[in-house]
């Protein structure tokens, strides 16, 4: 499902809320103490120029699309967005207030970017950057009258979307997302319970290698294996947790 939030706890709240609304009616088997399921945590920001702005468009003109395309295979979470009816909007500023003091304005997107780094080792890149992580809640946790859970840093994917795009990695992020969803969506359908980035990233470079190999036979250029490093690198499994 697409999240719009203004921070990280509203993030963790949204996230819980929907494992727990996923698990009713679902049998976990004996001895899972962890639920866990993929996460795309998108940080695409809705005030710049391009090629940056064009992106921001995909994800007021796509947020519902792919809202109803990840379904319970991937949570997107859009740090700094809104949803107010059908409208979806970039929040760039809050202010907050306490008893006697003056209002104070803040950055949303830039609050979550900052909380997001000093939870891991994962660092911004002032383009679009999409992290995959794994969202856990312990199964005790099902019962509780307000669930919790955590981002897990242990198994990431960092994708430098622009990057990428330039580089020829996709095409677009419409086209990223429907890749990321396609993956999830095989990881859930085996494993609903215990689907990780690891199990998504597998997928992905099954798909992406085969594809990279063919294109090389295509050009005949059967030493230049580069093209398949080039293809798989962005999906690189890595550890970004703190300590």
């Amino acid at each position: 499902m697409s999240y719009a939030t203004n921070s990280v706890a509203d993030a963790i709240d949204q996230l819980a809320q929907a494992l727990v609304r996923r698990s009713i009616g679902q049998p976990i088997p004996d001895g899972i103490e962890v639920i866990r399921t993929p996460v795309a945590l998108m940080f695409v920001r809705g005030d710049r120029a391009e090629p940056g702005a064009s992106l921001a468009k995909q994800v007021v003109n796509s947020f519902g699309y792919w809202n109803f395309q990840s379904a319970e295979y991937l949570d997107l979470v859009f740090f700094g967005w809104y949803k107010e009816g059908e409208t979806v909007g970039f929040q760039q500023i809050k202010k907050t207030a306490s008893a006697g003091t003056p209002t104070n304005e803040s950055g949303i997107f830039i609050d979550c970017c900052r909380e997001i780094e000093r939870m891991s080792k994962w660092r911004y890149s002032g383009e679009t950057d999409v992290l995959l992580v794994d969202f856990e809640m312990p199964r005790s946790q099902l019962l509780a009258s307000k669930p919790s859970g955590t981002l897990s840093f242990k198994r990431s994917i960092y994708l430098p979307v622009e990057k990428m795009i330039a580089e020829r990695g996709t095409r677009s992020l419409d086209g990223l997302v429907q890749e990321l969803v396609n993956a999830a969506s095989k990881v859930y359908e085996a494993n609903p319970q215990q689907g990780t980035v690891f199990d998504m990233s597998d997928g992905i470079g099954w798909t992406r290698g085969r594809k990279a190999v063919w294109d090389v036979l295509k050009r005949k250029l059967l030493k230049d294996w580069a093209t398949v490093y080039d293809e798989l690198r962005p999906f690189a499994v890595c550890n970004l947790s703190v300590g």
